[in-house]
């Protein structure tokens, strides 16, 4: 029979390992985003930037190499393409597999230090993934109370996204995000009250529910709620059926 000694050293074994790879993850990452700034230094300082008009652009892989072109075919870029978010150079359509998905768990520290979140569920569970809300949309409500359900065995960050309901929106988000009772300004927002609002923190950071407001390019938000797995698996709207989805391969 094992000792309880070396139940606990077999246990801290496990925990060193695991935070080894974590170590080497994040260095990987810091080396390749190296890597890549590096490159664009190169090219010397920015002179200027602008937008080019396209709608879809498309890879295209040939015997010998691979480029981008756009859907009318005005544009083609033929060089290095890099996605930095996935940490890869798309050299094959093989490459592609899974580039439809969002990595948020390599954006998790911007996340939780730059915007106005909740959690919904157990903070001592890996997190499942992320809901993007706006706090006056009737439809925030129904699907934060199917999250509720859930909280068991799931947790969700809730990130303020004041992009529909206009200046009732921000309002709604800064008072529900400067609000002392945090518990109950979750409660507020998922159930469409307000009992929180009678004591406001002033000195919270309010700019973190302004950039709510500028986050709909990163993430490829076009609807809300948008909703992102922690794998990066993208629901624009609550998923009909959510078990199906969040189970999905």
């Amino acid at each position: 029979m094992l000792s309880f000694s070396a139940l606990a050293q077999d246990a801290g074994e496990v925990l060193d390992a695991v935070s080894e790879i974590k170590d080497k993850e994040a260095a990987e990452s810091k080396s390749y985003q190296q890597e890549i700034r590096e490159g664009l230094e190169k090219k010397g300082a920015i002179i200027g930037i602008r937008e080019i008009p396209v709608t879809k652009l498309y890879f295209v892989e040939a015997e010998r190499g691979s480029y981008l072109v756009t859907a009318n075919g005005r544009f083609v870029v033929d060089g290095r393409i890099v996605d930095v978010w996935h940490r890869k150079t798309l050299k094959s359509l093989a490459d592609l597999e899974g580039i439809d998905r969002v990595p948020v768990n390599n954006n998790a520290k911007q996340i939780d230090d730059m915007l106005a979140t909740f959690d919904i569920g157990d903070k001592e569970n890996p997190r499942s993934g992320v809901i993007f809300v706006d706090p006056t949309s009737e439809y925030t409500l129904t699907s934060l109370q199917k999250l509720i359900e859930y909280q068991d065995e799931q947790r969700w960050t809730v990130v303020l996204t004041p992009l529909i309901g206009g200046s009732n929106a921000i309002d709604r988000s800064r008072r529900l995000w400067c609000a002392k009772d945090k518990d109950q300004a979750l409660l507020d927002l998922i159930n469409g009250t307000q009992e929180s609002f009678s004591e406001i923190d002033e000195d919270c950071d309010e700019e973190r529910v302004l950039a709510g407001q500028y986050i709909n390019n990163i993430f490829g938000i076009e609807t809300l709620p948008h909703l992102i797995r922690e794998d990066g698996l993208v629901s624009k709207g609550f998923p009909l059926d959510f078990d199906m989805w969040y189970e999905k391969e």
